[in-house]
């Protein structure tokens, strides 16, 4: 797996990370111990990024990784997400970025983690109660003490990450990235670039979508975070999948798989974007870290989001958890 440099803050990834979101029960029945074996899978094959930042059950994400890297750290890039709480029922995060509350995240993700550091720390939201500033002079203060090496965003929009970016540098920028979901490119994408930030394309697979595994909104079982997702909906996937049609018959072509082909095409959309695929499954992972040897000329790149055009996804432009 190669691993590369990533925008101007001297972060350094492979490739392809691993998200950690499937891991934690969220969409689908796990084991621990299991998750804690594809972590280390992961690290095996050559994935050093890790990202624990699930918003949800990030306290077992985090928890799940240190197990995973014990006797490992020097080979995993730990990053993590603060600023913001869960709601009464567990089902949505509210944020919280005053800075009391992302030094006691942040004390107690290190605690989780049982590690001295954190490799990259996001602010997993701008809270409209505090000053971003505010939020990111404390993350500021983290990396001074020597408790986080690099501070990301999470979601952020082009303006929060120029004033974030102002305060102290922002070397990752996390947002959903894939096919079926490119609002990034429009501000996000052109703004990280004008200041060296790396894009972490989460949920490149497009919560599953783009592995063609999901034919009906059946298949999910009932905590299934997808079941909140408009673009899941029964009026909303048949339409979707009309669309992603034409996608497998060019993987079919390639002779590749439908995740490799979509992993791949975010790739060839520039270096400095690292796809973050999250799967349970071991040999889903290393068929995802296979993408990073795959090679789609901008032509090809072109043609498949031409084939996928944003304005046509039905049940796009919700706001998810």
């Amino acid at each position: 797996m190669q691993v590369r440099k990533l925008g101007d803050a001297g972060l350094a990834s492979s490739a392809i990370g691993l998200g950690t979101l499937a891991l934690t029960g969220r969409s689908g029945p796990v084991d621990d111990a299991a998750s804690v074996d594809t972590i280390r899978f992961a690290l095996d094959i050559g994935v050093t990024l890790i990202d624990a930042a699930t918003g949800f059950e990030a306290e077992r994400a985090e928890r799940l990784v240190g197990r995973a890297v014990a006797g490992r750290r020097d080979e995993a890039m730990i990053a993590v997400g603060g600023g913001s709480r869960p709601d009464a029922g567990g089902r949505r995060r509210r944020l919280d970025g005053t800075p009391e509350h992302l030094r006691r995240s942040c004390e107690a993700s290190l605690a989780r983690l049982g590690v001295d550091h954190i490799d990259l720390y996001y602010l997993d939201g701008a809270d409209p109660r505090v000053p971003l500033e505010d939020s990111m002079g404390k993350l500021a203060e983290l990396v001074a003490a020597g408790k986080v090496r690099h501070v990301g965003l999470s979601g952020a929009s082009a303006d929060q990450l120029r004033r974030a970016h102002a305060v102290h540098p922002v070397a990752a920028l996390a947002a959903e990235y894939s096919l079926w979901e490119r609002h990034v490119e429009a501000e996000c994408l052109p703004a990280a670039r004008e200041r060296g930030v790396a894009v972490f394309a989460c949920r490149p697979l497009g919560r599953g979508f783009l592995t063609g595994r999901i034919r009906s909104a059946d298949q999910l079982s009932a905590n299934d975070l997808r079941r909140d997702d408009p673009r899941f909906w029964p009026e909303n996937l048949p339409a979707n999948l009309d669309l992603l049609r034409a996608v497998e018959e060019i993987a079919a072509q390639r002779d590749l798989g439908l995740p490799r082909l979509a992993i791949a095409w975010l790739l060839g959309r520039g270096d400095d974007i690292t796809p973050v695929p999250s799967t349970r499954d071991r040999v889903h992972l290393e068929m995802n870290s296979a993408a990073a040897g795959v090679r789609l000329t901008p032509d090809e790149c072109e043609h498949l989001a031409a084939l996928f055009p944003p304005a046509s996804v039905a049940g796009r432009g919700c706001t998810l958890p």
